[in-house]
């Protein structure tokens, strides 16, 4: 009884209404009835992260080192940001949460609902308006959530938004440091190759010539021709004591003298094969052999310096410098969060209100400018 009295006095009502206003009445309650009865409602589920360097050496501050915005770097979560609202991702979800066959379901309504000719563009849109990321400079705490008409769905699509926001983060940094593994592993071959190609000339040295390592013969010479030196002197010196009171033809000057005269010979034979214009001359030997040996250093401090990077990068790439460290966990949201009805049908009155005026002023004055 009483709903067919409020029907009567509706059909009254709107008997004594005009055209424009049962216009924008019925506007109203079209709107009405689909904020109410016929959008989605979307539950959200939410987590805070930060980003955190691992390498970061920055002393900690009472504790609270993980909480520093400095831990995070504004580029990392931009980088991010853009990586979590591309297609590349949109195609991961898609594949485990089946989101284009949910998005062309009755489970969105007809105004946001996918159409069977919607493009990769329309997909990634809608995507991209149920995807909610707020970054907060002051802090570095980047919030990520997700809409979906299932609260458990969209719990866990938070999870893997997380889940590949973590790899991504140090996908970089594994790519420059493969590219670099390339680089240094050539490189350790390289130098290998050198190292092994001077050794082998420095053992075609040591096995033409003889010589395993010429500068310690030639110290071995030296001791000699100091020695020789020595007796060499003591010898004439002993010739010139004599000749003071013995005759020149006495047979112990006459040996002094030879002996002398042969020492004097060894001596410049074992000069010269010290040093001198020969080709033979030990100080040649002593010069290809340092140079020589220098190579093999030079080539062996070269190959170690090659392996030393090559086990950094090998340990870069299996080490993740950077994580999302949550601060908040997801959960399974129990209300949903959109939309917010009250305040979009007291939104919808007012624009309608107010446009019923605009039109209601533009009349008045077409009829007072037709009068």
């Amino acid at each position: 009884m009483l709903l067919k009295n409020i029907m009567n006095l509706i059909r009254y009502k709107m008997k004594k209404l005009n055209t424009k206003q049962v216009i924008f009445l019925f506007m109203f309650l079209t709107g009405f009835v689909y904020i109410v009865f016929i959008k989605s409602e979307l539950y959200e589920s939410n987590t805070n992260v930060i980003i955190k360097n691992l390498d970061n050496k920055t002393p900690a501050i009472e504790g609270f080192s993980l909480l520093l915005p400095a831990g995070s770097s504004t580029q990392d979560v931009f980088l991010l940001q853009a990586y979590l609202e591309s297609f590349d991702e949109l195609q991961k979800l898609d594949k485990k949460f089946q989101l284009k066959k949910h998005y062309l379901s009755d489970e969105v309504d007809i105004v946001e609902r996918l159409k069977p000719w919607s493009t990769k563009e329309d997909f990634l849109k809608l995507y991209n308006s149920r995807l909610q990321i707020v970054y907060d400079q002051t802090s570095g705490i980047m919030s990520i959530g997700f809409l979906h008409t299932d609260p458990k769905t969209s719990y866990e699509i938070v999870k893997q938004l997380v889940k590949d926001a973590n790899e991504q983060i140090n996908k970089y940094n594994k790519l420059v440091a493969e590219k670099q593994l390339k680089f240094i592993t050539k490189q350790v071959e390289t130098n290998k190759k050198a190292l092994d190609e001077s050794i082998k000339k420095l053992q075609e040295f040591q096995n033409k010539y003889l010589l395993l390592d010429p500068t310690q013969t030639a110290q071995s010479q030296f001791a000699l021709v100091a020695n020789l030196e020595a007796q060499l002197v003591a010898k004439k010196a002993k010739l010139s004591e004599l000749s003071q009171y013995m005759n020149d033809k006495s047979f112990e000057i006459i040996r002094l003298k030879n002996e002398i005269k042969e020492a004097e010979k060894t001596l410049s034979k074992m000069k010269k094969s010290l040093a001198g214009k020969d080709k033979k001359s030990l100080n040649i030997y002593i010069f290809e052999f340092e140079r020589l040996k220098g190579m093999v250093e030079l080539n062996k401090e070269l190959y170690k310096q090659s392996l030393l990077q090559l086990e950094q990068i090998k340990t870069e790439i299996n080490k993740n410098s950077k994580m999302l460290l949550e601060i908040t966990k997801p959960f399974i949201p129990q209300g949903y969060k959109y939309p917010e009805k009250l305040k979009d049908i007291i939104t919808l009155a007012l624009i309608l209100l107010l446009l019923y005026g605009i039109v209601s002023l533009i009349e008045a004055i077409i009829k007072e400018h037709m009068d």
